[in-house]
């Protein structure tokens, strides 16, 4: 029987990659390797997985020597990626590639290729401090040069979407990737219990009970586009909105400052990613404007609660939403104007109407779906 390893670089958070991950293992009864495993992380025990997991860098921290630290450890993981046929490398985990035994079937997730190297270096940079600026050009030159020759000694890539695999060929050459979307477990979605949700959102479900409320719940950055939310909902305080966050999120305390003033912006702190359904499902609409997203798990999630996604005309959402049946896409020229315009004017009940039209667009994305495919390329 064939062996495989799904190869993810960090384990750190509960995002969608790292849940993707996790059931793409399960189904290929694979086991997973990775730099470090954070108890942040999902408990992958408790979802059902049963195989193994090995961390080749448990010691990792962030920052750019905790980086390449994780990427030569990568590169030296021949320990682990000579027991296996076939490997699905993730992200940055791909540097596993150098050291991987030529008989070996080997395969890439692109959850997103490496923005930060290529049309979002200009943000990057911004963020770097002054001095440290060209040593992060030059080792963006160089880690841009490493990720496109690894690509090209991977057998089969797959993709999240189609604008990811138009990006994949217009930057790295590689115009074989194979569209695989994304999934939601249907069923964990599809519940809603309104007691169960008020002592979730405790306090603040004291405010917002019998009061329509919109949610949102990508990460607090400025690359989901918080701050256009925001600023909407100050322009419209009959209007609620609920803005989850974790602890890892990078700009929450400046979005939290943006919005305290304004009783109908509520923060809530998600502690538990089990929760999320439930919130999800008490709201009328969810809110996902992220820039260039490279499909947007956020829109589906959504859609499997039942609840209508408004979003930005852009990438991933024009793939994953019906517009006008599943929700809304606003003009990306004209964000905070469109949002507030769709907030005030569609009623509570157009949006409750989306209901069936939202769960039936989101079995196309179910695990049945994507399991099915990944089965299809890795044996």
């Amino acid at each position: 029987m064939s062996k495989i390893l799904v190869f993810h670089d960090t384990y750190m958070m509960r995002g969608g990659a790292e849940r993707m991950n996790i059931e793409i293992a399960k189904a290929l009864d694979a086991d997973i390797a990775t730099a470090i495993w954070s108890p942040d992380c999902y408990e992958a025990r408790s979802m059902w997985f049963q195989w193994e997991i090995f961390e080749v860098d448990p010691g990792w921290k962030r920052g750019m020597i905790g980086f390449f630290r994780m990427k030569w450890r990568f590169y030296r993981s021949a320990h682990i990626t000579a027991n296996y046929d076939s490997i699905l490398f993730s992200n940055e985990a791909i540097t596993g590639i150098w050291n991987t035994k030529p008989s070996t079937k080997t395969y890439y997730y692109a959850h997103s290729i490496s923005r930060h190297l290529f049309d979002q270096r200009s943000q990057y940079l911004a963020k770097v401090p002054l001095l440290a600026r060209p040593f992060f050009l030059i080792f963006s030159v160089f880690l841009r040069w490493l990720y496109k020759k690894e690509l090209s000694k991977i057998d089969n890539i797959f993709v999240n979407s189609e604008a990811n695999k138009k990006r994949i060929s217009e930057w790295c050459g590689r115009d074989d990737a194979v569209v695989i979307y994304p999934s939601v477990d249907v069923e964990q979605f599809d519940i809603f219990d309104e007691e169960l949700i008020s002592q979730i959102l405790a306090i603040e479900w004291i405010w917002f009970q019998n009061k329509d409320y919109y949610i949102s719940f990508s990460r607090l950055t400025h690359a989901k586009r918080i701050d256009t939310i925001i600023r909407a909902f100050q322009n419209i305080p009959e209007k609620n909105i609920i803005i989850l966050y974790g602890e890892l999120d990078s700009q929450r305390d400046e979005f939290m400052n943006l919005g305290k003033w304004y009783p109908n912006i509520i923060f809530h702190k998600l502690s538990d990613n089990n929760h999320l359904p439930q919130i999800i499902g008490g709201s009328i609409a969810t809110l996902s404007i992220s820039a260039s997203e490279d499909f947007g798990m956020v829109a589906i999630e959504s859609m499997a609660c039942g609840v209508p996604v408004i979003a930005v005309d852009e990438w991933g959402y024009r793939e994953s939403m019906i517009a006008g049946q599943t929700g809304y896409l606003i003009d990306p020229d004209d964000l905070e104007e469109d949002l507030i315009q769709i907030v005030q004017n569609t009623s509570p009940e157009i949006l409750r109407n989306m209901e069936w039209d939202c769960r039936s667009r989101a079995l196309d994305f179910s695990l049945a779906v994507m399991n099915t495919k990944m089965k299809q390329y890795i044996q």
